[in-house]
């Protein structure tokens, strides 16, 4: 936010008009200009707007910003799924009252949308995605946040059960705009459910290198999952590889303490048993993943959705 936009905000919240603003210090149409970044204000003129407006433009710019970046950790953190950190900055956000100003507010209820998404609450998040869908608002909304909505849409659209409709809006997304490449793990989902399996494949090999390159390594086991899932489902004949590399993303389980990823991991390796028609290991490996599914793994939200896949292809088989 530059200094004409902070002063077109809280002139507004203040119900002056630009003429009041301006008056005995500068026609309206300078304000207009001002207001529109296309002229520069010098410091005397900005210390009679800030006495006329009742505060510190300059103060208040910086803290819409500070407010900006905690907006941005937010949504970080509910993409590395560190929930004590995700609550505690959604209280401080809240709190703000900046964060009314729309330029924000359009970002604010994207990800609370996700946010409630996170929780199981389809419901909310809907209502937040319509609010976005007006005119009014989608105005003043930057241009990345165009394409973080189509981002937020998209997992949307995949916990609604429609990967054709996931699909469509996440393509909107222009990579040269919109660099948070998370996206690309909705789309491989979206295609693995479709059994679109060198798609999933593709997406899941790019969502993997951001999830390396922003030291994201849970989510690492995420992308590498979806991968594991469309190669036993697209090649056969190569058991013992596929046993190796479930085995590896388990360990890395175990060294994170992760029930949740591990019980969708040994259920796919009882899938992939049950292929080959190894009924015994079949029966092993879907007895570990229930045991492990007991310890209360969450099934909603988008942490359920590769379960659910998963689970949904054991039922799909012949019972053990």
């Amino acid at each position: 936010m530059n200094i004409g936009e902070c002063m077109k905000y809280y002139r507004i919240f203040k119900g002056m008009t630009q003429k009041q603003v301006g008056d005995g210090i500068c026609t309206p149409g300078h304000i207009s200009k001002i207001e529109s970044g296309h002229l520069h204000v010098t410091k005397d003129k900005l210390d009679l707007f800030n006495q006329r407006l009742g505060i510190n433009i300059e103060n208040e710019r910086k803290a819409y910003e500070k407010l900006q970046t905690e907006l941005g950790k937010w949504h970080d953190t509910m993409i590395r799924q560190v929930n004590g950190k995700v609550e505690l900055l959604k209280e401080t956000i809240e709190q703000n009252p900046l964060v009314k100003v729309e330029t924000l507010n359009g970002t604010y209820k994207l990800l609370k949308a996700r946010y409630l998404m996170g929780k199981g609450d389809i419901q909310g998040a809907a209502f937040l995605l319509n609010q976005l869908s007006t005119k009014r608002l989608s105005y003043y909304m930057r241009e990345y946040d165009h394409h973080l909505y189509y981002h937020i849409k998209g997992l949307f659209e995949l916990l609604k059960g429609d990967a054709a409709a996931a699909i469509d809006v996440l393509q909107k997304i222009d990579q040269k705009i919109y660099t948070n490449f998370e996206y690309h793990y909705y789309l491989a989902l979206a295609h693995l459910q479709l059994d679109q399996h060198e798609l999933a494949i593709l997406h899941g090999k790019m969502s993997l290198h951001h999830f390396k390159d922003t030291f994201n390594f849970t989510r690492c086991i995420d992308a590498a999952t979806v991968q594991l899932v469309s190669e036993h489902k697209k090649v056969e004949g190569y058991l013992e590889r596929l046993e190796v590399k479930h085995l590896e993303l388990i360990q890395h389980c175990d060294d994170l303490h992760d029930h949740g990823r591990k019980a969708v991991l040994y259920m796919n390796l009882g899938n992939v048993y049950r292929d080959v028609r190894n009924e015994r290991k079949a029966k092993e490996a879907f007895q570990t993943a229930d045991s492990l599914l007991k310890h209360g793994v969450p099934a909603h939200g988008e942490d359920g959705l590769l379960l659910k896949h998963v689970c949904r292809a054991k039922r799909e088989l012949l019972p053990v």
